[in-house]
């Protein structure tokens, strides 16, 4: 049996308070070729990747049901907030889930909604950029 001591846990949870640009001075980090080659993926973007990414988004959407309820049904409540491990651990606001899936929302109202095709900054469609990417 292992030795260690279980933490207790109190009536509510301990929440980090928001800080913006937390995690300003990090940027993406990017797996080398030669980890990403026997995944199946390339070892850098391919020509044409928006497209491809785009084309991907789609492709997911039209074959998950519950992809696209999440990326429609989605209240910005953030009860998902405080079981993120990702934002408990920096308390960068773009790391909360629904920020990550409002980058995600706004590239595919951009590219699958009427809307987003017509009237994208009524919306909040966004084209697929780098920026996109990096974010």
């Amino acid at each position: 049996m292992a030795a260690f001591e279980t933490p207790s846990l109190g009536e509510y949870p301990v929440i980090p308070l928001v800080r913006a640009d937390a995690m300003a001075h990090s940027k993406p980090f990017v797996a080398k070729p030669e980890h990403q080659q026997p995944l199946g993926f390339p070892g850098a973007l391919v020509p044409d990747w928006e497209k491809v990414a785009v084309t991907k988004l789609g492709e997911l959407v039209s074959q998950s049901r519950a992809l696209q309820v999440f990326l429609d049904s989605c209240v910005k409540c953030g009860a998902c907030t405080d079981k993120c491990h990702y934002y408990l651990g920096t308390s960068d606001p773009k790391n909360m889930p629904v920020a990550r899936q409002d980058l995600l929302r706004s590239v595919y109202r951009r590219y699958y909604t009427f809307a987003g095709k017509h009237f994208p900054k009524l919306v909040g469609a966004r084209d697929m950029t780098k920026e996109v990417l990096d974010d």
